[in-house]
């Protein structure tokens, strides 16, 4: 009797969900409870990109893949997380690439919706140009394209020109906010008048004369690594070691609204506690070498590897050198979820982790 009873009922259940189907509705009760979890869950797996193998990978696109306007525009290689395949991605909310420019191209000027950074790593001789400025490269620097900004990228060096793109693309799309526009000349002019660009740091930018940009594009590593320098001299930062922000002077905010990004340092044998957050963090290592342990896992990395930190991910940092430091450039989401309230984060005690 029980039975039946309860066949019945599953069967009118089934009716009702299929009549509000045909209709485009849905029965919130149809929603799986896996989908209800207690604690924050991603897709995204820590992982780590080995410099050897991007730097080979890079290395054959130059000789295989040419800059043209209108298609390959950008000779990039998508970092690609595992736990993002269908979408190749690197997380849920960050796109991370490397793009490598070789001497005489010219990367065609455009614009789109989408917010980037770029943290050079090597070469000579190239610049990029954001909104009629001109900004020469240089190893450690920090440049930003702002949302909507006209930029072009031209290498006038004898060398390739490698640098890391910082995107919000898989935001930006979810969004379905995604455009880009061709300039409409083959070249982008620069007007020397609208900008200052003498010596700045980490707390000071290029900051635009005119109110039609509204953000700075350009930290200087000459500049950044005496801060950091400086900045060691006091207590470390519990969980990130000697760590700066990269802030929006006219905002005192993130470096953008979408993206927000760090420079650390673990100085010999520093080792941080351990916490979480909700924010997904990517971290590039830009000198020496460490550990990073991710849940328990392991991952070691050394110059010019990249890893990803996923959200709500209990994790902390180790430099393993007694003698040199190690130095870590990162971005991360943080921004959007501060603006939506979504922010939190978690600590353990101190860190066990033997090295």
């Amino acid at each position: 009797m029980n039975q039946r009873v309860k066949k019945e009922v599953t069967e009118d259940q089934e009716g009702l969900d299929q009549y509000l189907w045909q209709r485009w509705m849905s029965g919130l009760w149809t929603v799986d409870p896996a989908e209800r979890p207690l604690e924050p869950k991603t897709k995204v797996k820590p992982h780590l990109w080995k410099w050897a193998e991007v730097h080979d990978g890079l290395l054959q696109a130059r000789d295989r893949i040419k800059i043209a306007r209108g298609s390959g525009e950008r000779r990039v290689i998508r970092l690609v997380n595992p736990g993002l395949q269908e979408t190749r991605r690197t997380t849920q909310t960050m796109l991370f690439t490397v793009q490598i420019l070789n001497p005489g191209e010219v990367a065609p000027p455009h614009r789109h919706s989408i917010a980037a950074i770029r943290f050079i790593l090597e070469g000579k001789g190239a610049y990029t140009t954001v909104e009629g400025e001109k900004i020469m490269m240089e190893e450690g620097d920090l440049i930003l394209t702002p949302q909507g900004s006209w930029h072009e990228h031209a290498n006038e060096g004898s060398e390739p020109m490698i640098w890391i793109d910082g995107l919000d693309i898989p935001l930006i799309e979810s969004l379905q906010q995604v455009y880009l526009e061709p300039y409409g000349e083959e070249r982008m002019a620069v007007d020397k008048s609208r900008y200052s660009s003498t010596n700045f740091g980490i707390e000071r930018a290029v900051v635009p004369n005119g109110n039609d940009v509204s953000h700075p594009f350009h930290y200087r590593w000459r500049d950044i690594y005496p801060s950091l320098q400086r900045r060691a001299e006091f207590d470390p930062h519990p969980f990130e070691g000697v760590a700066l922000e990269y802030t929006n002077p006219l905002t005192g905010g993130s470096t953008l609204p979408t993206l927000g990004c760090w420079i650390q340092m673990l100085r010999p044998r520093e080792r941080t506690r351990i916490h979480r957050h909700t924010s997904t963090t990517i971290y590039h290592a830009f000198r020496g070498s460490g550990t990073t342990v991710i849940n328990g896992e392991a991952i070691h990395w050394k110059k010019g590897d990249t890893f990803v930190v996923p959200l709500w991910s209990w994790h902390e940092h180790a430099n393993s050198s007694g003698k040199n430091e190690a130095v870590l450039f990162s971005m991360h989401d943080k921004p959007v979820l501060d603006a939506f309230g979504l922010y939190r984060e978690e600590q353990q005690g101190p860190s066990h982790m033997g090295l």
